[in-house]
């Protein structure tokens, strides 16, 4: 897995859905999924280094393509340190494989650690593998084509397993790094 390739394509899809700043988005006329209007009552909870327990926002929203196939996006603040925001996004169109993307937005700090950056697929929306290059690239490209569409968000309805398919991968991004950090360690 090519890391750099993969925090650029992991950026450019946030930047596109106005998550992350952008020079190239115009955030007059693109609106973020980060708004209110597609706020899910889900909220992630998870524990922080020092042992509090963070309550963040979950958004959600569809369009219809090819008249159609519902494609659905979940995304979640997983930001624990406010210099650091972290968003971990799913998305799938009806009957195809999920992609989730993950990272940490370093640029705001003066000594970044790791964006851990993922892209990950899963067939079956429980268990996930690492984008070859290849997956990243045509996800890539199938994300670009939303883009120029210029489709009509609406809020989520119907989501759950987009829900839970996003709780797995959050946690497939958390094994995924525990496990190769510890192996740098050695």
């Amino acid at each position: 897995m090519n890391r750099k390739l993969t925090e650029t394509i992991a950026h450019h899809v946030l930047a596109n859905l106005a998550v992350l700043p952008s020079s190239f988005i115009d955030k007059e006329k693109t609106r973020s999924i980060i708004d209110k209007q597609f706020l899910l009552p889900e909220k992630l909870s998870f524990e922080s280094d020092d042992g509090e327990v963070i309550h963040k926002n979950v958004y959600g929203c569809q369009v219809t393509v090819a008249s159609t196939k519902e494609f659905k996006i979940l995304l979640a603040d997983c930001t624990e340190d406010p210099d650091l925001p972290e968003y971990c996004l799913t998305l799938q169109l009806k009957d195809a494989p999920t992609f989730g993307v993950y990272l940490m937005y370093t640029e705001l700090m003066e000594n970044p650690p790791d964006s851990e950056a993922l892209i990950g697929v899963s067939v079956d929306k429980k268990h996930w593998m690492p984008c070859s290059a290849y997956l990243q690239g045509t996800f890539l490209a199938g994300m670009e084509q939303i883009k120029d569409l210029g489709f009509g968000w609406v809020k989520c309805t119907n989501y759950k397993d987009q829900y839970d398919s996003l709780l797995s991968f959050i946690k497939f991004h958390h094994d995924f790094y525990e496990v190769n950090n510890e192996g740098q360690k050695d």
